[in-house]
């Protein structure tokens, strides 16, 4: 179990109600969500969402119920002794790549903008202005030329990475750099969820990432490290 694995089902666990959702099922055999909410007193959707992280964590197993006029799923505790084992020398075995988290950053954040630039609402100057202020001059000038590039994604972290390169980045700057990039994209998302929803911003992330994989080459991101920081909900799935 590598570490997100970890994260992901102590996350899912630990949410209020979901834990009485997996009792719920385990007491009364074969429950659809409906059944479990009417149970519980929480709304159905709530129960649908944690059955639904429940089977994907592998926790609990799933059939379709057909009912006279339409059908749902059901589900059913796989092992009624739950044991959460991991070995942490096992954690320590693959080493990030921080080298490569500046570039797998500014390639993400770069695409969506490349593909999105109208439906921001702002031109790309207007939103970065002012949000790499904790940075140096030097990283600062290359981070805002290089979101301004008017190229492919090959082409922009080409020029990039050989200006990064060129003021030798100590590891406290690195870390600065990718700390920043970070907190943008954050801050892009969130954007676009409140002005599309979050079926478009999937979407856009879904685009986004086939490209940055599809230039950079899956091995780059191959440590779940580099999109760790990104919100689970849209990254999530890319992590190996």
């Amino acid at each position: 179990m590598d570490k997100e694995s970890i994260r992901r089902l102590l996350f899912v666990l630990g949410k209020e109600h979901c834990l009485d959702v997996l009792i719920n099922v385990h007491n009364n055999g074969w429950q659809t969500a409906s059944e479990v909410a009417r149970d519980l007193n929480i709304h159905i959707a709530t129960a649908v969402k944690y059955l639904s992280e429940l089977h994907e964590l592998g926790m609990v197993n799933r059939r379709i119920k057909r009912g006279k006029t339409r059908e749902a799923f059901e589900y059913q505790v796989k092992n009624q002794n739950i044991r959460i084992e991991f070995e942490l020398n096992s954690l320590l075995d693959k080493k990030p790549s921080p080298d490569n988290k500046p570039l797998v950053l500014f390639a993400i954040l770069y695409t969506m903008f490349l593909k999105s630039r109208k439906v921001v609402g702002h031109t790309v100057d207007e939103f970065v202005n002012g949000r790499f202020e904790k940075l140096k001059n030097g990283e600062k000038n290359i981070v805002m030329k290089s979101l301004m590039f008017d190229g492919d994604l090959e082409d922009a972290n080409k020029f990039f990475l050989g200006n990064l390169n060129g003021i030798a980045l100590t590891k406290k700057r690195c870390e600065d750099v990718v700390g920043a990039l970070t907190e943008l994209i954050n801050s892009v998302i969130e954007h676009y969820e409140t002005r599309l929803g979050q079926h478009s911003t999937e979407s856009l992330v879904d685009v986004t990432m086939k490209k940055v994989i599809d230039t950079l080459g899956g091995d780059v991101i191959e440590d779940s490290s580099v999109l760790s920081t990104l919100p689970y909900d849209y990254f999530g799935k890319w992590r190996k």
